[in-house]
């Protein structure tokens, strides 16, 4: 059905041909699909390691006054970079709704935005003066990555409403991208997790890097070249031509509506990867920096979240199909609250020095992992990470179906322009946690405790140039100063940063459950009468055409 779908085209290139209909064809939804991996590895690169990179690897000055004013400074870059970057969605949106290329309404700026990234992505882990050099170094390629990431981002995005506006083929579209999201994200954190130590963080992150950006490239490469867009209704067209850069926040002033999704995707997001960021420092600093302690614990814990999150994505079609999607969603809320807080009741040091999962073991690698109770550790992530899942897939179907709302109330699609408010609360809600992490980090004292481990990084590297054939030696007494300097690590910082994690986490996840819950009105019967109602209309529009 798919192939009589296809718009065969004399005379236009295969990778610029359309398709028609509601049925997206194979290739393109596998491909474009597949590639999410890719980009969102990418994404998490940066996003989740770029920081824990810095704070270790050495790149910046030594002495505590110098590292803590540069730490300082890089987070407050990040925060105005991503509130910048967020302020950029719409302008993005616009130019990807007015803009036509030969090749496809989203497809070149994919593509271009892939290309981008790729190259700064390369200069942020290879590019490394020491001091405040890297951190202007660092401010000048964020800054770019920013940008050229939004433009991939946006793209790739508003092209997913794009392709059906059928309610089964949407829920499986979104789900499969949700699939490979999640498999790039947890292959990016159990790489970063388990392969950097003390010995070796300096250069392992720019080959990391480098392995990752050609494969982000070579995937927007084949989004390009192989996926087909879906051909673009007439009357549609016209509207697109018309948008201004003020139509991103006039559509949610009058479409309440999204505007309750776009505002619960920001506090979901907000929620969602707190753990993960407090994670990797949280692990190391409690157990031991390298992929033979924490390192190992925060690989355990990713796979969990694979578990949980894989999970709710295969168990996503089946129950969406049984329940509605404010039961569903009721459901994954509460399930997550319990989580996270036996996750903080088994994973702090609350009755003593010790969190209740501990291995008194020496670290030793995964099998040390599972030692003594730290087993308890990895049941609450199932349940959260799962239910989150759950949670988010069913705010992008309600996202994407504010889009066919909007068009069925006021005669407007926009895709680009509505779909670039994912991206844009994103960039908030990621600017919101490196605030939070940088006064949860300064009001626990953690700083003082990553920069002497950064010191001993330099030391290190200052060594191993004067005098190569003690490589070994120098690697060794570097382990034994980092192994130290962790075990002197006293309980009530793991706590404090417990409560801004866990704390925040359940904050932003009660408020985002609240809108949804009492403020969000377009249910399943609703949206089958605008999808009933629209289909008559575009019928209409083609035959004018």
């Amino acid at each position: 059905m798919a192939k009589d779908n296809a718009k065969k085209t004399r005379g236009v290139a295969f990778f610029a041909q359309t398709y028609e209909g509601d049925v997206i064809p194979k290739r393109t939804k596998w491909i474009f699909s597949i590639a999410a991996a890719f980009r969102d590895g990418s994404y998490q690169l940066i996003s989740s390691f770029l920081l824990t990179f810095m704070m270790y690897a050495g790149v910046l000055g030594t002495g505590g006054a110098d590292y803590s004013q540069q730490i300082v400074a890089i987070n407050i870059i990040f925060v105005i970079c991503l509130i910048w970057d967020g302020l950029n969605d719409p302008i993005m949106g616009v130019l990807i709704e007015k803009i036509r290329f030969k090749s496809g309404k989203y497809k070149p700026w994919i593509l271009i935005g892939g290309i981008g990234n790729s190259i700064v992505m390369l200069c942020l882990f290879l590019l490394k003066p020491t001091g405040w050099a890297y951190v202007a170094t660092f401010a000048v390629f964020y800054f770019l990555w920013d940008f050229v990431f939004t433009m991939n981002d946006c793209a790739y995005w508003a092209m997913v409403p794009s392709m059906t506006s059928a309610e089964k083929e949407r829920n499986n579209i979104t789900f499969l991208v949700s699939l490979f999201i999640s498999i790039g994200t947890f292959a990016m954190y159990g790489v970063c997790s388990i392969i950097p130590n003390a010995a070796n963080s300096y250069y392992v992150y720019g080959v990391i890097a480098i392995v990752s950006s050609v494969l982000f490239l070579a995937s927007q490469l084949a989004i390009f070249f192989f996926c087909q867009e879906k051909r673009i209704d007439p009357g549609q067209e016209k509207v697109s031509e018309s948008t201004k850069l003020g139509d991103m926040f006039r559509m949610v002033g009058k479409n309440k509506q999204l505007l309750i999704v776009v505002i619960s995707i920001f506090l979901y997001y907000a929620a969602a990867s707190l753990v993960v960021s407090f994670g990797s420092n949280y692990f190391y600093l409690c157990f031991g920096y390298g992929g033979n302690a924490g390192g190992a614990i925060m690989l355990v814990f990713t796979v969990m979240y694979a578990i949980g999150t894989v999970l709710s994505q295969v168990l996503f079609k089946p129950l969406i199909n049984r329940f509605s999607r404010q039961t569903l969603m009721t459901a994954c809320f509460f399930i997550a609250l319990v989580a996270y807080l036996v996750l903080f009741l088994i994973g702090f040091p609350l009755f003593g020095d010790k969190p209740l999962a501990y291995n008194d073991a020496a670290p030793s690698g995964l099998l040390w992992a599972f030692g003594g109770t730290l087993s308890l550790l990895y049941i609450p992530p199932i349940f959260f990470f799962g239910a989150q899942g759950i949670f988010y897939m069913i705010l992008l179907v309600d996202l994407q179906n504010c889009i066919e709302y909007n068009e069925w109330k006021f005669g407007e699609r926009k895709e680009a322009v509505a779909s670039s408010w994912r991206p844009f609360t994103a960039k908030l809600s990621s600017a919101l946690q490196k605030g939070l992490i940088l006064v949860s980090f300064l009001t626990a004292g953690i700083y003082d405790v990553t920069q002497q481990i950064s010191d001993v990084q330099n030391d290190l590297a200052s060594q191993v140039a004067a005098d190569p054939d003690k490589e070994a030696e120098f690697t060794e007494q570097a382990t034994v100063q980092v192994d130290a300097i962790i075990n002197g690590v006293a309980a009530t910082p793991k706590v404090v940063m417990g409560i801004w994690m866990v704390g925040s986490c359940l904050l932003f996840l009660v408020a985002a459950y609240c809108l949804m819950r009492f403020g969000f009105k377009i249910d399943e019967k609703t949206y089958a009468q605008i999808e009933s109602d629209l289909k008559q209309r575009h019928s209409a529009d083609v035959q004018a055409d």
